[in-house]
């Protein structure tokens, strides 16, 4: 068996970026940069108001000695999208909404809730100083500034710094296109009957779904029968993905044939079985340029291992700064006693409404116990020397989500 680490290293040494394509910005959320972004300009272009009110010289906004207030003559009138013309001068004042320039002469703005305005004049109830109120040209960015890095994943605050900078389209990497195979003849589809003896597939669907929410095109096959002649035929059909995954049969059954299959049709083994738990039978090989993994066919087993080793690769061949889960710390909240020999990933509930994150183990951790992957939002990291954790020690977990 190969150590969690070793395997991991083996499949990021395997995976490798993908070229980049260009996407309208639309289209844009959830891609991965495949080139540094930088400004072409100052964002904001120019100084403006930040609040409705007036804009001033703030020297003249202080009342002389004895004074309650400041009049001042009102110029223009300036909303949003507007440039003036004109030179704010010496008692003089420009009304102007928020968004709007800063006119010439114009050094702040004040408020509307501090003036009382009348007759062509407004009356300054507070004095303000140089810079209340405004915005400075290029206080978001400057130009030549590099704001989004290549392998950034694009959210929504990405997509508005690209549209603010005038970008239509953008270059990002393309998406590992990856098909599943659920595998076994114990197993049916959703919406068929099922004979005695049977159960409902639930992995090629979840693995599926994982795929997409990890960035890759993501196909399911269906299901490969316990018999060689199934299993070619749809490892054959999948010949043209990136990633393929098949979950069930890497184990040492006699009707546990995915491993001897793959090797029929030239996949090179790279590893089979880790030093975890669960999905210690794991398989990863390659198929020419394709990835190729057989994860156990237990529900969780099958899931945490598309955590551990899948989604990496995707993550890898994204251009993605950090492959795989993000991991951070967390104090067990129960004493935790477990046979050691293996690195054991326990899926746990997160909780805390402090400055320090706690983790439960779920109650269950049976490899079959779907529910442990509904209800859990971290895994806990227990390494493989490891027998017990005592209640209150610091843990790394690998959040979920």
């Amino acid at each position: 068996m190969i150590d969690y680490r070793d395997a991991l290293r083996e499949v990021l040494a395997r995976a490798k970026a993908l070229p980049g394509e260009s996407v309208s910005l639309a289209e844009a959320l959830g891609r991965t940069l495949a080139r540094d972004i930088r400004a072409a300009g100052d964002i904001p272009p120019f100084a403006k108001a930040t609040m409705d009110g007036y804009a001033v010289s703030a020297a003249c906004t202080r009342p002389p000695e004895g004074a309650a207030f400041v009049e001042l003559e009102v110029t223009e009138d300036l909303p949003a999208g507007r440039i003036s013309r004109r030179t704010v001068g010496p008692g003089q004042a420009a009304r102007i909404m928020t968004g709007a320039p800063l006119p010439k002469g114009a050094d702040a703005v004040v408020m509307v809730e501090d003036t009382e305005e009348s007759g062509g004049r407004v009356r300054i109830l507070r004095p303000v100083r140089a810079a209340d109120n405004i915005g400075e040209a290029g206080e978001d960015v400057k130009k030549g500034e590099l704001v989004l890095t290549k392998g950034a994943l694009i959210g929504p605050a990405e997509v508005g710094m690209l549209a603010a900078l005038g970008h239509t389209s953008v270059r990002v990497s393309r998406r590992p296109e990856a098909a599943v195979i659920a595998t076994g003849d114990e197993i049916v589809e959703p919406g068929q009957k099922a004979r005695p003896g049977q159960i409902r597939n639930s992995n090629g669907h979840a693995l599926r779904a994982m795929a997409i929410q990890a960035g890759a095109k993501a196909s399911y096959l269906g299901i490969a029968r316990d018999k060689n002649s199934s299993l070619k035929l749809k490892i054959r059909k999948a010949r043209e993905a990136d990633i393929l995954i098949l979950s069930g049969g890497v184990s040492v059954g006699d009707y546990d044939l995915v491993k001897e299959e793959l090797g029929a049709l030239g996949v090179r083994p790279v590893f089979w079985r880790a030093r975890i738990k669960p999905g210690k039978p794991i398989f990863f090989g390659l198929r020419g340029r394709q990835l190729v993994f057989g994860l156990p066919g237990n529900p969780t087993s099958a899931m945490v291992t598309f955590h551990l080793f899948v989604r990496p690769a995707i993550d890898k061949m994204l251009g993605r700064k950090s492959p795989g889960l993000r991991s951070g710390k967390a104090v067990v909240e129960e004493e935790i006693s477990i046979k050691p020999g293996r690195t054991q990933f326990l899926r746990g509930i997160l909780s805390g409404d402090g400055p320090e994150l706690r983790v439960d183990p779920f109650p269950d951790q049976k490899s079959g116990v779907l529910k442990s992957m509904v209800k859990s939002r971290a895994l806990i990291v227990v390494p493989a020397d490891v027998s017990r954790i005592d209640k209150g020690s610091p843990v790394e977990i690998f959040f979920l989500d």
